[in-house]
C-alpha cells in the first residue's frame, strides 16, 4: 500500500483488514479415489524421505484441491473466539497436517506454506492452533519478512488485544528491521496504528522506520515530514503562533535507544505544558532528519548490492553465478562495517535464498565463531545438517572438522558417522578423514580400527567390492605415516592383493614401496607376488587383464633394474619377453602406444570426491624413455612369432638365426652404432 499522502492516511478508520489473502472457495465433491491417491502419494514421499521440492509442491496442490484453504476475504469479520469458521465435509485435518508438517520439516523457509497451514487449522480447529503454527514458524525461520507479515496479518484479525498485536509487530521489526525489503512489514504496522488512531505510537513508528535504509525510505521520510508539519500547525495554533524553543541538539540521533525516542514522542502529546510539546517537536524533527541522513548514506553503499538480488525467498532452483558472487561481495562489505547485528541478519537473510549452497553456511559458521558466537555457529550447523544440507557430504565433514577444532571430539565423531551408506564418495571420505582425525589425536589403534571396520563392511557384500581398492590404499598410506614405511604397511597391500587380485593399483603401490624401502632385501618376496600376477591366464575369472599384466611387468623390470643383480635383471627380462614378446619387436606404432599408456599413468589420482575430482593423493610412477627405433619395412607389422621361439639373453645365438650373407655389413655396423647411442641416452 502506498502512503504518499499523510492526509489520506489519517482518514483511515476502523479495524485493519487482512490483505492479499486467498479468496474463499467452496470445496467441490471429489471422488473417494482421489483422496486415496493423495494418501498414497503422501506416504510414498514420506517413506522415501524425498527432497524433491517440486513433488512436495504438487502434493500440496493436490491436497488443497480436495481440502481448500479458507482465508478471510475483505468482507470477513471477527468473532468472539477468533476467525469466522467455514467447514467442508471433505475436510481432513490429519492428511493436511501430515502433508504440511512433512513438507515444512524439509523446507521450513517456505513462509507461504506456513501461512496456508495456519489458516487450515484456523478453519478446521481454532485460532489458537493457528497461533501455535505461526509461533513454530517464526522460531524455525525468524528472519523471514514474509512470515512476519503473514503472522501479524493473522494477529490483527484474530486478536482482540491491540497491545498484543503491537508487541508482535515490534518483535518482528526487531528481528527483520534491517532487511532492505522489510518495508512490507512497516506498511502493515503503520496501517495498524492508523486503524487504532494511536498517534503517539504512529509517530514512534515513523521515526523507527527511518533507522535503516529500505526500499521505501524516501516515502517514509515524506510522511514523517508531513506529520511534523501537521504537528507544527497544531502546536503553533495552541501557542499563539509561537514555535521558538531552546533545545539541546542531538549529536547522533542514531545512538539513541528506542526508549529515549519514545520519551520524546510521548512529550509531543503532553497536554499539560505547551513548551514541553514545542521542545519535543523540535527534538523529534532533528531525530528524524539525522536518522534519514544516515540511512541515505548507507543506502548509497548498499543499493547496488540490493538491486542485484533477484530472489528474496526460498527455492530449490539454482542461482546463477552473478547472484552468488553478489551475495559474497555483499557479505564482504558487511563484515568490513564491524556491525555484528547487521552482518548476522544479512547472513540469515542470505541463507533463505541461498539455503542449498554449503559455502554460505560454512562462511556463516566461521564468521560468527570468529566473533565469539559459538552458540550461533552450533545452531547454524544443526540447521544445515538436519534440514538444508543433510545430504551434502562435504558439509558434514566441515562440521566434523569444526567440532574437532573446538575440541568436541564426540561431536566430531558423530558427524563422521552420519554418512549415507549408499554414497560411496561419502563412505571413503568419512573413513579416511575420521581415521586421520584419530591419528592426529594420538589414537593409533582407533585409527586402524576405523579402516578395519570399513574393510570388513566392504568385503561382506560383493556389491561393495569396488570400495576395497581405495580403502586399502588409504589404509596403507596411514600405516606408512604411522610406522615410517615398515613391513606392517606393506602387509596392508598384500592383504589387499589377496582380496582383489585384479587391482593394478595395489601392485603398483607394492612395487614402489619396495623401491623406496630396502628393495634388494624385498626382491624375492615381491618377485613371487608379481610373477604370479603377470603369469595368470587371461581366461581366469579373477586377476589382471593383459594390458595391466604387461604394465605391471614393465614396472617390475624397472624395480629389478634398480635394486637387483644382473642375474635378477636377466631373469625378469626373460620372463617379460616370454609373456609379452611384442615388447621387443620393431613396430614403432606399437611402441608409441606403449609409451602413451605409460604416460597416461604418470599421475594416478585416488578419486575421492567424484570421477572428475582429485583427492590430492598422487602416485607418480617412474617414467621410462623409449629407445630410438628403426622404421617399419614396407609399412607392415612383423609376423606373429610364438614366445618360445624368441631368443633371450640366456640363449646362444643359433647359426640359423645369424644374418644372411647378402646383408650389407656397413649397414649392420651403423645400425649397431645407432642402437648403442640410443641406449646410452636412455
Amino acid at each position: 500500500m502506498s502512503f504518499d499522502d499523510y492526509d489520506i492516511l489519517v482518514r483511515i478508520k476502523g479495524n485493519a483488514q487482512i490483505e492479499g489473502h486467498f479468496l474463499m472457495e467452496n470445496a467441490s465433491e471429489e471422488p473417494l479415489s482421489v483422496t486415496v491417491s493423495c494418501h498414497e502419494r503422501l506416504n510414498q514421499l514420506i517413506s522415501g524421505d524425498s527432497l524433491d521440492f517440486g513433488a512436495w509442491k504438487a502434493l500440496i496442490t493436490e491436497v488443497e484441491t480436495i481440502h481448500p484453504v479458507s482465508c478471510l476475504c475483505h468482507s470477513g469479520s471477527l468473532c468472539g473466539n477468533g476467525l469466522m469458521m467455514m467447514s467442508c465435509h471433505l475436510d481432513d485435518i490429519d492428511i493436511i497436517s501430515s502433508a504440511y508438517e512433512s513438507l515444512l520439516l524439509k523446507f521450513p523457509s517456505c513462509h507461504w506454506y506456513w501461512q496456508r497451514y495456519a489458516y487450515h487449522h484456523a478453519r478446521l480447529c481454532n485460532g489458537n492452533k493457528a497461533v501455535e503454527i505461526f509461533e513454530k514458524a517464526v522460531e524455525l525461520t525468524p528472519f523471514s519478512v514474509g512470515l512476519w507479515c503473514e503472522y501479524c496479518n493473522f494477529a490483527i484479525t484474530y486478536s482482540d488485544n491491540e497491545d498484543d498485536v503491537r508487541r508482535l509487530f515490534q518483535k518482528g521489526m526487531t528481528i527483520v528491521g534491517k532487511d532492505y525489503y522489510c518495508h512490507v512489514l512497516w506498511d502493515k504496522y503503520i496501517l495498524f496504528e492508523f486503524s487504532q488512531q494511536k498517534w503517539a505510537h504512529l509517530a514512534n513508528v515513523y521515526a523507527q522506520a527511518l533507522h535503516f535504509p529500505t526500499q521505501k525510505l524516501q516515502k517514509y521520510y515524506k510522511i514523517f515530514k508531513d506529520l511534523v508539519t501537521a504537528l507544527e500547525d497544531e502546536i503553533q495554533s495552541l501557542n499563539n503562533g509561537n514555535l521558538e524553543v531552546q533545545a539541546d541538539p542531538y549529536k547522533d540521533a542514531s545512538a539513541l535507544s528506542d526508549k529515549e525516542i519514545s520519551r520524546v514522542v510521548n512529550d509531543l502529546w503532553d497536554p499539560s505544558d505547551i513548551s514541553v510539546r514545542c521542545k519535543a517537536l523540535h527534538r523529534y524533527k532533528v531525530i528524524g532528519d539525522q536518522l534519514y541522513q544516515k540511512a541515505c548514506q548507507l543506502d548509497e553503499k548498499i543499493k547496488n548490492f540490493e538491486s542485484n538480488i533477484q530472489r528474496h525467498y526460498f527455492d530449490t532452483t539454482p542461482l546463477d553465478d552473478d547472484q552468488l558472487n553478489n551475495w559474497h561481495q555483499y557479505l564482504d562489505f558487511i563484515e568490513e562495517q564491524k556491525d555484528f547485528d547487521w552482518a548476522l541478519k544479512l547472513y540469515e537473510r542470505c541463507l533463505i535464498s541461498c539455503a542449498n549452497y554449503p559455502e554460505f553456511w560454512m562462511r556463516y559458521v566461521d564468521f560468527v565463531e570468529a566473533q565469539g558466537g559459538r552458540e550461533l555457529a552450533m545452531f547454524a550447523i544443526e540447521r544445515a545438517t538436519k534440514v538444508y544440507l543433510n545430504n551434502i557430504p562435504g558439509f558434514h565433514l566441515f562440521s566434523a572438522r569444526f567440532m574437532e577444532q573446538i575440541q568436541d571430539i564426540d561431536g566430531a565423531r558423530a558427524f563422521f558417522s552420519n554418512y549415507d551408506p549408499h554414497c560411496d564418495i561419502f563412505i571413503i571420505e568419512s573413513v579416511v578423514k575420521q581415521a586421520n582425525m584419530e591419528w592426529r589425536l594420538g589414537n593409533q589403534e582407533a585409527a586402524c580400527e576405523i579402516y578395519e571396520k570399513a574393510l570388513r563392511w566392504a568385503t561382506s557384500d560383493k556389491e561393495r567390492k569396488f570400495f576395497l581398492p581405495k580403502l586399502y590404499i588409504h589404509y596403507y598410506h596411514l600405516k606408512c605415516v604411522m610406522t615410517g614405511g615398515t613391513y606392517a604397511s606393506r602387509d596392508v597391500l598384500i592383504e589387499g592383493i589377496k582380496q582383489i587380485p585384479d587391482c593394478r593399483l595395489l601392485y603398483e603401490e607394492l612395487i614402489r614401496f619396495a623401491m623406496m624401502h630396502d628393495g634388494a632385501k624385498q626382491l624375492r618376496f615381491i618377485e613371487t607376488i608379481i610373477t604370479t600376477a603377470i603369469s595368470s591366464s587371461s581366461d581366469e575369472l579373477e586377476g589382471l587383464d593383459i594390458k595391466d599384466r604387461e604394465y605391471i611387468s614393465t614396472l617390475f623390470l624397472e624395480f629389478v633394474d634398480l635394486c637387483g643383480t644382473v642375474h635378477d635383471v636377466r631373469k625378469a627380462w626373460n620372463l617379460h619377453i616370454k609373456l609379452f614378446p611384442q615388447f621387443i619387436r620393431v613396430n614403432p606404432l606399437y611402441k608409441h602406444s606403449i609409451l602413451k599408456e605409460r604416460q597416461s599413468n604418470d599421475s594416478i589420482l585416488l578419486n575421492l570426491q567424484s570421477e572428475n575430482q582429485s583427492s590430492g593423493h598422487v602416485i607418480l610412477p617412474q617414467v621410462q624413455e623409449m629407445l630410438t627405433l628403426p622404421p617399419l619395412v614396407d609399412d607392415r607389422q612383423p609376423s606373429s612369432v610364438p614366445a618360445e621361439r624368441i631368443s633371450t639373453l640366456n640363449d646362444d645365438v643359433h647359426p640359423s638365426h645369424k644374418l644372411t650373407p647378402h646383408v650389407n655389413p656397413k649397414k649392420i655396423h651403423l645400425d649397431h652404432l645407432s642402437q648403442y647411442v640410443s641406449l646410452n641416452h636412455c
